[in-house]
């Protein structure tokens, strides 16, 4: 038998505000993250002469001072796919992960292979519609694109239970007009 494939592309699409909630959320759980901190501000940095980051203007209340953070993509990355984890969205292990930057914001785009066992053997290249089909006349076929419920649902699937044959009711008769 041959095999198939299915090929899946997503595009999670990450907006700033998002991205700053999935580095704050990493930084947290890596311990980094300054207690009480606030972001005052946030941008995405892609000038042309070096790779892409996001920078967070962070306000430490003992201090007083605004510190910019500055997160390159390796960063972005493992806070977009830890948020994820952290909030339960689907990402098969295997698919290749790539990071596209936006002008305000952030996407992760999955690509997956999956290759199962064929139901068929190879395909030839004669066209399908080009044999006659058993029997002589030509069968009449759904538009393109559409099936009959036949075809979708065979009679196999469900079959029929003989039913006991139910007499009809006794027939009434209207009373006498006096």
């Amino acid at each position: 038998m041959a095999n198939t494939l299915i090929h899946e592309t997503r595009r999670l699409q990450f907006p700033l505000d998002t991205l700053v909630d999935a580095l704050i959320e990493l930084e947290d759980k890596q311990g980094h993250w300054p207690p009480k901190a606030t972001v005052v501000g946030a941008t995405i940095d892609n000038s042309g002469d070096k790779d892409a980051s996001v920078v967070l203007s962070v306000h430490r209340p003992e201090g007083g001072a605004v510190l910019e953070r500055r997160y390159s993509l390796s960063m972005i990355a493992a806070a977009i796919v830890n948020y994820c984890l952290t909030v339960r969205v689907p990402m098969p292990r295997k698919s290749s992960k790539t990071i596209q930057v936006l002008a305000d914001g952030v996407v992760l785009v999955l690509e997956n292979t999956v290759m199962l066992q064929s139901r068929h053997e190879e395909l030839s290249t004669l066209a399908a519609g080009t044999v006659p089909p058993v029997g002589g006349a030509p069968a009449a076929s759904p538009a393109a694109g559409e099936a009959s419920l036949e075809e979708a649902v065979p009679e196999a699937a469900a079959p029929e239970t003989e039913q006991p044959e139910v007499p009809p009711p006794p027939e009434e008769k209207p009373p006498d007009a006096a």
